[in-house]
């Protein structure tokens, strides 16, 4: 129980309608998506009420957070400046300000990631939260 905070790539897949042959399948099915985890924090919240409070307008009911490079950098920009404000919650734990140099870590290769171009695909960036 607590604060689970996931950031999460998604690859969209387009459907190459002159090529076939390079869409891809899964157990014999088109496959649309892809997801991977670009990051992982457990109760870090202040980092949580940045992002709620900037992309979410204060809502926050785990609902997932698109992400897009302005507002990724924008967050790098925050912790970088030690501006993540005093957040708290039930079982939200403590953000002491270690965490801050995997927060850059993550950060910065999730927006690298996001910068990535692919052929037929369109990346998107979410942040979630469990609690």
């Amino acid at each position: 129980m607590g604060l689970d905070m996931y950031l999460t790539g998604e690859k969209y897949l387009l459907t190459d309608y002159e090529n076939p042959a390079n869409n891809l399948t899964e157990d014999g099915f088109p496959l649309e998506r892809k997801f991977v985890r670009l990051g992982y924090w457990r109760k870090h919240p202040n980092l949580h009420g940045f992002i709620v409070e900037t992309f979410a307008l204060g809502e926050d009911t785990c609902q997932q957070i698109n992400l897009d490079t302005d507002d990724i950098e924008r967050i790098i920009e925050a912790v970088a400046r030690d501006a993540l404000p005093y957040t708290d919650g039930c079982f939200f734990g403590r953000s002491d300000g270690s965490e801050k140099a995997d927060d850059l870590r993550i950060l910065s290769a999730a927006l690298e990631w996001l910068r990535t171009p692919e052929t037929n695909v369109w990346r998107g960036v979410y942040y979630q939260a469990s609690w």
